[in-house]
Protein backbone atom coordinates (compact mmCIF):
# COMPACT_ATOMS: atom_id res chain seq x y z
CA UNK A 1 0.00 0.00 0.00
CA UNK A 2 1.72 3.48 -0.81
CA UNK A 3 1.85 5.76 1.83
CA UNK A 4 -0.64 8.59 1.62
CA UNK A 5 2.73 11.10 1.65
CA UNK A 6 3.93 9.21 -1.34
CA UNK A 7 0.06 9.79 -3.41
CA UNK A 8 -0.46 11.87 -6.23
CA UNK A 9 -1.67 15.10 -5.08
CA UNK A 10 -5.24 14.46 -6.96
CA UNK A 11 -5.80 11.26 -4.89
CA UNK A 12 -5.30 12.77 -1.57
CA UNK A 13 -7.43 15.42 -2.20
CA UNK A 14 -10.02 13.17 -3.25
CA UNK A 15 -9.36 10.94 0.03
CA UNK A 16 -10.14 14.27 2.06
CA UNK A 17 -12.99 15.37 0.27
CA UNK A 18 -14.78 11.52 0.52
CA UNK A 19 -13.84 11.63 4.24
CA UNK A 20 -15.46 14.66 4.16
CA UNK A 21 -18.73 13.69 2.49
CA UNK A 22 -18.83 10.87 5.33
CA UNK A 23 -18.79 13.18 8.06
CA UNK A 24 -21.47 15.60 7.03
CA UNK A 25 -23.56 12.17 6.64
CA UNK A 26 -22.83 11.01 9.49
CA UNK A 27 -24.18 14.60 11.18
CA UNK A 28 -27.58 14.20 9.94
CA UNK A 29 -29.56 11.41 11.72
CA UNK A 30 -29.09 13.44 15.38
CA UNK A 31 -30.47 16.56 14.07
CA UNK A 32 -27.27 18.52 13.70
CA UNK A 33 -27.40 19.29 9.89
CA UNK A 34 -31.31 20.25 8.44
CA UNK A 35 -32.00 17.81 5.87
CA UNK A 36 -32.39 19.63 2.98
CA UNK A 37 -28.94 21.83 3.73
CA UNK A 38 -26.92 18.40 4.61
CA UNK A 39 -28.23 16.99 0.87
CA UNK A 40 -26.82 20.30 -0.50
CA UNK A 41 -23.67 20.07 1.21
CA UNK A 42 -23.21 16.44 0.54
CA UNK A 43 -23.76 16.81 -3.22
CA UNK A 44 -21.78 19.82 -3.71
CA UNK A 45 -18.73 17.81 -2.33
CA UNK A 46 -19.28 14.71 -4.06
CA UNK A 47 -19.75 16.33 -7.83
CA UNK A 48 -16.51 18.94 -6.69
CA UNK A 49 -14.62 15.76 -6.14
CA UNK A 50 -15.71 14.05 -9.50
CA UNK A 51 -14.98 17.16 -11.56
CA UNK A 52 -11.63 17.54 -9.85
CA UNK A 53 -10.92 13.60 -10.56
CA UNK A 54 -11.63 14.46 -14.35
CA UNK A 55 -9.51 17.53 -14.53
CA UNK A 56 -6.62 15.82 -12.75
CA UNK A 57 -6.74 12.75 -15.51
CA UNK A 58 -6.81 15.25 -18.42
CA UNK A 59 -3.83 17.11 -16.84
CA UNK A 60 -2.07 14.19 -16.23
CA UNK A 61 -2.24 12.80 -19.60
CA UNK A 62 -0.76 16.01 -21.26
CA UNK A 63 -3.88 17.11 -22.76
CA UNK A 64 -4.14 21.29 -22.67
CA UNK A 65 -6.54 22.68 -19.54
CA UNK A 66 -9.61 24.35 -20.93
CA UNK A 67 -9.40 27.98 -21.10
CA UNK A 68 -11.79 29.91 -19.59
CA UNK A 69 -13.84 32.48 -22.07
CA UNK A 70 -15.08 35.45 -21.95
CA UNK A 71 -18.44 35.33 -20.36
CA UNK A 72 -21.35 36.08 -22.87
CA UNK A 73 -23.46 39.42 -22.82
CA UNK A 74 -26.84 39.53 -20.21
CA UNK A 75 -29.92 39.10 -22.89
CA UNK A 76 -31.88 42.10 -22.51
CA UNK A 77 -35.30 40.02 -21.49
CA UNK A 78 -34.04 36.97 -19.24
CA UNK A 79 -35.91 34.23 -18.80
CA UNK A 80 -37.33 34.03 -15.02
CA UNK A 81 -35.83 31.22 -13.03
CA UNK A 82 -35.79 29.00 -10.48
CA UNK A 83 -33.88 30.43 -7.30
CA UNK A 84 -31.20 28.07 -6.77
CA UNK A 85 -30.94 27.24 -3.18
CA UNK A 86 -26.94 28.83 -1.79
CA UNK A 87 -24.71 27.42 0.90
CA UNK A 88 -23.94 30.14 3.81
CA UNK A 89 -21.00 32.36 2.80
CA UNK A 90 -19.37 32.71 6.26
CA UNK A 91 -16.06 31.45 6.30
CA UNK A 92 -15.91 27.92 8.16
CA UNK A 93 -19.43 27.78 8.91
CA UNK A 94 -19.71 23.89 8.73
CA UNK A 95 -16.78 22.89 11.68
CA UNK A 96 -19.83 24.22 13.76
CA UNK A 97 -22.25 21.37 12.96
CA UNK A 98 -19.72 18.99 11.90
CA UNK A 99 -16.88 19.45 14.54
CA UNK A 100 -14.83 16.51 12.44
CA UNK A 101 -14.46 19.00 9.39
CA UNK A 102 -11.87 20.76 11.64
CA UNK A 103 -9.65 17.80 11.03
CA UNK A 104 -10.31 17.85 7.19
CA UNK A 105 -9.69 21.56 6.87
CA UNK A 106 -6.18 20.98 8.49
CA UNK A 107 -5.12 18.05 6.17
CA UNK A 108 -6.86 20.21 3.11
CA UNK A 109 -4.67 23.36 4.19
CA UNK A 110 -1.47 21.30 3.92
CA UNK A 111 -1.87 19.86 1.49
CA UNK A 112 -2.67 23.36 -0.98
CA UNK A 113 1.02 24.14 0.56
CA UNK A 114 2.54 21.79 -1.11
CA UNK A 115 4.23 22.15 -4.29
CA UNK A 116 2.97 19.05 -6.17
CA UNK A 117 -0.73 20.55 -5.68
CA UNK A 118 0.42 23.96 -6.16
CA UNK A 119 1.89 22.78 -9.72
CA UNK A 120 -1.59 20.68 -10.13
CA UNK A 121 -3.54 23.60 -9.82
CA UNK A 122 -1.15 25.80 -12.17
CA UNK A 123 -2.08 22.89 -14.92
CA UNK A 124 -5.37 22.78 -14.24
CA UNK A 125 -6.82 25.98 -13.01
CA UNK A 126 -10.10 24.75 -12.76
CA UNK A 127 -9.58 22.33 -9.94
CA UNK A 128 -8.65 26.03 -8.20
CA UNK A 129 -12.11 27.16 -8.97
CA UNK A 130 -14.11 23.75 -7.78
CA UNK A 131 -11.94 24.38 -4.51
CA UNK A 132 -13.48 28.00 -3.72
CA UNK A 133 -16.51 27.01 -2.57
CA UNK A 134 -15.23 24.15 -0.37
CA UNK A 135 -12.45 26.42 1.52
CA UNK A 136 -14.92 28.42 2.40
CA UNK A 137 -17.13 26.56 4.13
CA UNK A 138 -13.98 25.38 5.79
CA UNK A 139 -12.37 28.11 6.61
CA UNK A 140 -9.25 27.21 4.44
CA UNK A 141 -6.75 30.17 2.69
CA UNK A 142 -6.25 28.77 -0.92
CA UNK A 143 -2.88 29.49 -2.66
CA UNK A 144 -1.77 32.37 -4.70
CA UNK A 145 -1.88 31.43 -8.36
CA UNK A 146 -0.93 33.79 -11.35
CA UNK A 147 -3.55 35.10 -13.10
CA UNK A 148 -4.29 33.22 -16.45
CA UNK A 149 -5.45 35.26 -19.66
CA UNK A 150 -8.64 35.08 -20.85
CA UNK A 151 -9.21 35.03 -24.73
CA UNK A 152 -12.62 36.76 -25.63
CA UNK A 153 -14.85 35.07 -27.62
CA UNK A 154 -14.86 35.17 -31.08
CA UNK A 155 -17.84 37.78 -32.43
CA UNK A 156 -19.01 37.10 -36.21
CA UNK A 157 -20.14 40.68 -37.85
CA UNK A 158 -24.13 41.03 -38.63
CA UNK A 159 -24.43 41.87 -42.13
CA UNK A 160 -25.35 45.59 -43.01
CA UNK A 161 -28.58 45.91 -44.80
CA UNK A 162 -29.94 49.24 -47.05
CA UNK A 163 -31.67 51.03 -45.00
CA UNK A 164 -35.89 51.28 -46.75
CA UNK A 165 -36.80 54.64 -48.62
CA UNK A 166 -39.51 56.14 -46.08
CA UNK A 167 -43.07 56.33 -48.00
CA UNK A 168 -43.81 59.59 -47.12
CA UNK A 169 -41.77 63.18 -47.28
CA UNK A 170 -39.91 64.06 -44.07
CA UNK A 171 -41.89 66.08 -41.60
CA UNK A 172 -40.83 70.03 -41.34
CA UNK A 173 -39.70 71.82 -38.87
CA UNK A 174 -41.28 72.40 -36.14
CA UNK A 175 -40.78 76.00 -36.03
CA UNK A 176 -42.14 76.38 -39.83
CA UNK A 177 -45.31 74.36 -39.18
CA UNK A 178 -45.87 76.73 -36.42
CA UNK A 179 -45.42 80.33 -38.44
CA UNK A 180 -47.70 78.47 -41.03
CA UNK A 181 -50.18 77.89 -38.73
CA UNK A 182 -50.65 81.12 -37.04
CA UNK A 183 -53.08 83.09 -39.57
CA UNK A 184 -51.23 86.75 -40.59
CA UNK A 185 -52.85 89.99 -39.39
CA UNK A 186 -54.37 91.99 -42.38
CA UNK A 187 -56.12 95.88 -41.42
CA UNK A 188 -59.12 95.92 -42.95
CA UNK A 189 -60.26 99.05 -45.81
CA UNK A 190 -61.36 101.92 -43.63
CA UNK A 191 -64.60 103.02 -44.89
CA UNK A 192 -66.23 106.27 -44.65
CA UNK A 193 -69.29 107.18 -42.95
CA UNK A 194 -72.60 105.93 -44.89
CA UNK A 195 -74.41 108.37 -47.19
CA UNK A 196 -77.33 109.80 -45.92
CA UNK A 197 -80.56 110.03 -48.52
CA UNK A 198 -81.93 113.43 -48.92
CA UNK A 199 -85.32 114.79 -50.30
CA UNK A 200 -83.94 116.09 -53.70
CA UNK A 201 -82.10 112.02 -54.62
CA UNK A 202 -85.44 110.69 -53.80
Amino acid sequence: MTPIAEQPPAERLARILDDLCKAVAARGPGGFLPIPLLMLVWTRIRQASLRIARLAARAASGKPPIVRRAPRAAPTNPAPRKPARRLPRRAGWLIGPVPAAGGYASQLQYLLTQPDMVALLDAAPGIDRLLRPLCRMLGVARPKLPPRPTTPRPTTPRPTTPRPIPRHPPKKPFAAATARAIPRFRPRPAHGPPAVATPRDR
